[in-house]
């Protein structure tokens, strides 16, 4: 708002359009925008005031902030290569490591399918077995009747015979489960050897990478401090910016050094001032003055 507007508003208001509630709507914001204008200013016109006697602490303030945050830069940047080349270690010995673990499993598995089958083959012999255990059984009590009232010799003969047939088909059902057993046995010995290599594997991954591991937290935590002493160097330097730019929109015609430094930010600072003056004006607007 500038003055005629003031006088436009001041005749509404003197007719009873007072509006106070938008009047310091309007102030606030444009505080909002006199800051943030303020801010801009010393940020852009900062570099100019060296020879600003008024402004000489908050220049050499500034120089040693950008000259620390450049350093700091440097180390963050080398920091992050640091990381990089950390997490870049820890992810080739990761996928070595899971290669090697995939081909073990595979084997293991393979070896696991070879015990679950000989397994399901005893579980089979076992079963037939006990069936022929009952044929036989059931035979025998037959020849045992047979025989003790006197039965036809050539029938007790044929029931020897095929008790010896159930005896011997028993006796091999029984040495092929034994035998597959002690197959199992073997099988279930390279399963557990395997299972060793995986153990070895998981402690091969461990024993590679947990320095690894902890390089990479302290460069993390170095990061980390470098990150936050750069942010409290920023907002001091906003903060002296801030005051630098205060100062040139406030004394721009001030010593030769000071209106050579805001000669080329007149725009600017004819900005602020209007902002100045309309803040003032909305604040009278709204008081009644």
């Amino acid at each position: 708002m500038n003055a005629f507007g003031y006088i436009v508003r001041r005749t509404f208001w003197q007719l009873g359009y007072k509006r106070q509630k938008r009047r310091w709507r309007a102030a606030n914001t444009e505080l909002q925008y006199l800051k943030q204008a303020e801010d801009l200013l010393g940020k852009i016109a900062w570099k100019d005031v060296e020879e600003v006697e008024e402004l000489t602490g908050e220049y050499w303030q500034l120089k040693d902030i950008e000259k620390q945050q450049e350093q700091l830069q440097v180390r963050i940047d080398e920091l992050e290569r640091q990381n990089d080349e950390l997490e870049d270690t820890y992810l080739d010995i990761s996928e070595e490591i899971e290669t090697q673990v995939e081909q073990i499993e595979e084997r293991r598995a393979e070896v696991a399918e070879e015990v679950d089958a000989l397994l399901l083959e005893v579980e089979d012999l076992r079963e037939e077995a006990a069936q022929i255990r009952r044929h036989f059984d059931g035979l025998k009590v037959k020849y045992r009747v047979l025989k003790s009232e006197g039965g036809d010799p050539v029938q007790l003969e044929e029931v020897q015979e095929r008790l010896r047939e159930l005896q011997a088909q028993f006796n091999e059902r029984k040495q092929l489960s034994q035998d597959r057993s002690l197959l199992i046995e073997g099988v279930e010995g390279r399963l557990s050897k395997i299972d060793e290599e995986l153990e070895a594997k998981q402690k091969e991954f461990t024993e590679r990478t947990s320095g690894i591991s902890i390089q990479i937290g302290e460069v993390a935590k170095r990061l980390a401090d470098c990150i936050a002493r750069s942010g409290a160097l920023e907002r001091q330097k906003r903060e002296l910016q801030s005051r630098v730019g205060l100062y040139l929109s406030a004394n721009p015609n001030g010593s030769p050094a000071l209106r050579e430094a805001t000669r080329k930010h007149a725009d600017l600072i004819g900005k602020i001032n209007y902002f100045r003056k309309s803040i003032q004006y909305n604040q009278r607007l709204a008081k009644g003055v």
